[in-house]
């Protein structure tokens, strides 16, 4: 994010926190980039005055939204973001194609729809399950009818228990430490030194974080974020290594 978007989207979140704290009321972002999400956390401390929270629909969701809460708000679930979940499956099973996530994603968007108010869409057999900002999600409906080539209907999901779970890549790697410079590189396949580039310069978030420092130590279940290249959850199993000494650990990619 360049110094002048950067200068835009904080005096946006400004704005955001100072309506939730003086109407009493929350508001939303739209879903965040990795980027927004970084410099949003950065800000943090200068929203001390609201409840900062983020949901993207449902557990483990690379695509948050963020919400702003007054300091006396009740009761934070997830029912309080303004998110929608669409089903999106073939008219007829009998002539249904393979379709992948660029295909959902371009059938939405040429209806016209921005991309921060689409979240994550995850893909379950011939079924697409799409996470949208709730303004748009009756429009979608009405107006998604085809995807590629295949005839498709949309429509909401019955239950929340009905979502599939997030999937992931798993990258099995052996690395010389659970230093952050180490594990980027593990996840992106990039040499230490570019790793490096990549943390110094604000692209990785960790822990909720942006870090900067390319020691910083990681942990067992810490999910982080690479700009550029996505959202990953680390395992880092006890007792665990190669017999050159090396640190086995596991890397669950958002797919």
């Amino acid at each position: 994010m360049d110094a002048k978007r950067e200068q835009f989207f904080a005096g946006h979140m400004k704005d955001l926190a100072d309506r939730a704290d003086q109407g009493g009321y929350p508001v939303f972002t739209d879903f965040l980039t990795t980027g927004e999400y970084a410099l949003l956390h950065r800000m943090h401390r200068q929203f001390s005055y609201v409840k900062n929270h983020f949901f993207g629909g449902h557990e483990d969701c690379s695509h948050v939204v963020g919400g702003f809460f007054p300091l006396d708000w009740p009761d934070i679930r997830p029912e309080s973001f303004p998110i929608r979940c669409l089903k999106i499956q073939p008219a007829s099973g009998r002539y249904a194609q393979p379709l992948g996530h660029r295909d959902y994603l371009g059938a939405i968007l040429n209806l016209g729809i921005d991309r921060a108010k689409i979240g994550d869409i995850r893909i379950d057999g011939s079924r697409a399950f799409v996470f949208c900002k709730e303004e748009f999600a009756a429009f979608i409906q009405e107006n998604l009818y085809q995807v590629k080539h295949s005839a498709v209907t949309c429509g909401p999901v019955s239950s929340y228990e009905e979502i599939p779970p997030q999937r992931y890549e798993e990258l099995n790697r052996s690395v010389a430490s659970p230093r952050l410079d180490s594990i980027t590189a593990a996840a992106t396949g990039m040499s230490r030194s570019a790793a490096s580039q990549l943390i110094t310069q604000g692209h990785v978030v960790a822990g909720g974080e942006e870090r900067t420092s390319v020691s910083y130590s990681c942990e067992d279940g810490m999910i982080f974020t690479i700009r550029g290249f996505g959202k990953y959850r680390l395992s880092i199993p006890e007792e665990s290594y190669t017999r050159k000494g090396k640190l086995k650990i596991t890397i669950y990619k958002y797919i």
